[in-house]
């Protein structure tokens, strides 16, 4: 608010965006049906975006950091009415891996019993779990870090035991759409994307204490799943009524943490709303109402659309073969409601209480010196330490990340990642993968 400079948008919305330049857009008239393409130029805007999913890739390397990437390219979905993700970043930090014996840095700290994963099955499964959701919903992987590290002074001894998954990425928009519409009643709530199961209770609350404070039960229970496939589908709406001419999106959001329960109370929350639970996919019938609205399985987006656009939109995500569901309205009575067939509301609040009134949180600061002994070499070790540090997961190649990602997708990436040895465009591929548009 002080010095915005290019700045847009930043700490309100699902990305942040800043100024971008005027580019050339490619796309049909009217993605309902087939159509002639034209080319006309749009101001863009550039998103940016990053969150980290540390709990679930310690728990569950693979779906944890494969729903942390698939989460950070819907935040870039989601921002203002809707936009497009182009390009990922991924960082990983654990412990030591003790890969293979005789490397002495790791045997300064014994082996702690590891909850549910070693470091060194983490860094490969979180590696996998990134480059396949990338890979599968066609956003090549081009930036990124992976760190390992463990300390002990004095008496304080320092790890990534809860392990590190930071996925992020970069995107675009237009301007016309860089900034939420006002809800307003008579507004139709749509869910694009696949069924509800009891898949990723709890994610947001269990995610925020020590990993191993609950039962192993409750945490693999709020471990999301990956569906990139379905996740493509819902982005390929989303994209087709950004590049029209007209795009009827009021709001837009993201099914993450807390499902339809989080994620439609937002696109609400000016205003109220009302939920048809009988109008929700259900993919497991044993579901109790809370299970329903709060799961976070299968890749989704909460939509607001007017409703004269309804279906037109209906029919975009029929040629995308994306499932659509009109699950509600906004209501101007500024509660938020789930109701059942039965006209039982497991849930009505007024918004005030969901967004207005929570109890503030107080942080105090402590800061703490801390004062390390200065390290001792020696000159004729210097091969020795070389080596090793040469050794290091930080330092040494990266064609065991590198090798097994997307990194030139969707067109327009200028360069392939070059840190360790030296990777000729899609030799690791054998095919080059083409965006069908």
């Amino acid at each position: 608010q002080e010095n915005p400079n290019k700045i847009i948008s930043a700490y309100k919305d699902n990305v942040a965006f800043a100024e971008g330049p005027v580019i050339e857009q490619f796309a049909p008239a009217d993605h309902s049906k087939p159509d002639y393409f034209q080319v006309k130029d749009i101001k863009s805007v550039i998103s940016l975006k990053a969150e980290t999913h540390n709990f679930p890739t310690t728990v569950e390397p693979f779906n944890g950091a494969s729903t942390g990437t698939g989460g950070e390219i819907r935040d870039r979905m989601g921002g203002g009415k809707g936009s497009w993700p182009i390009a990922g970043t991924a960082v990983y930090m654990t412990s030591y891996p003790r890969a293979e014996e005789g490397r002495p840095w790791e045997e300064i700290l014994p082996v702690r019993k590891w909850l549910y994963q070693t470091p060194e099955q983490i860094l490969i499964k979180a590696s996998n779990g990134a480059s396949d959701f990338g890979n599968k919903f066609g956003q090549p992987l081009i930036c990124g870090s992976v760190l390992t590290f463990e300390h002990k002074e004095k008496d304080e001894v320092y790890g990534y035991d809860k392990v590190i998954m930071l996925a992020g990425g970069v995107g675009y928009g237009t301007q016309r759409d860089c900034l939420k519409g006002t809800p307003e009643a008579g507004n139709k709530v749509v869910v694009i994307g696949g069924d509800n199961y009891r898949i990723g209770l709890g994610g947001g609350s269990v995610s925020s204490v020590d990993t191993g404070r609950y039962s192993s039960g409750i945490e693999l229970n709020a471990v999301q799943r990956a569906n990139a496939e379905m996740q493509k589908r819902a982005y390929n709406v989303v994209r087709a009524l950004c590049e029209e001419e007209t795009n009827p999106v009021v709001s837009i959001h993201d099914h993450g943490s807390a499902g339809h329960v989080n994620c439609l109370s937002e696109l609400v929350e000016e205003c109220g709303g009302l939920i048809d639970m009988s109008k929700l996919p259900i993919g497991d019938t044993t579901l109790s109402a809370k299970e329903i609205i709060a799961n976070e399985s299968q890749e989704r987006m909460g939509l607001l659309i007017q409703e004269e656009a309804i279906e037109h939109v209906r029919k975009v995500a029929e040629r995308e073969r994306a499932p659509m569901y009109v699950v509600g309205e906004t209501t101007g009575d500024h509660r938020f409601a789930f109701q059942q067939a039965d006209g039982v509301r497991p849930f009505d609040l007024a918004v005030e209480q969901m967004f207005g009134s929570s109890p503030k949180t107080y942080m105090v600061d402590k800061t703490v010196e801390r004062h390390y002994e200065m390290p001792q070499y020696e000159v004729s070790q210097l091969h020795e330490y070389l080596t090793n540090v040469l050794q290091l997961e930080a330092v040494a190649c990266k064609d065991w990340l590198t090798n097994k990602v997307d990194r030139s997708v969707t067109g327009k990436i200028a360069r392939q990642q070059c840190q360790g040895e030296l990777q000729l465009p899609l030799s690791d591929c054998g095919v080059v993968a083409l965006d069908y548009r």
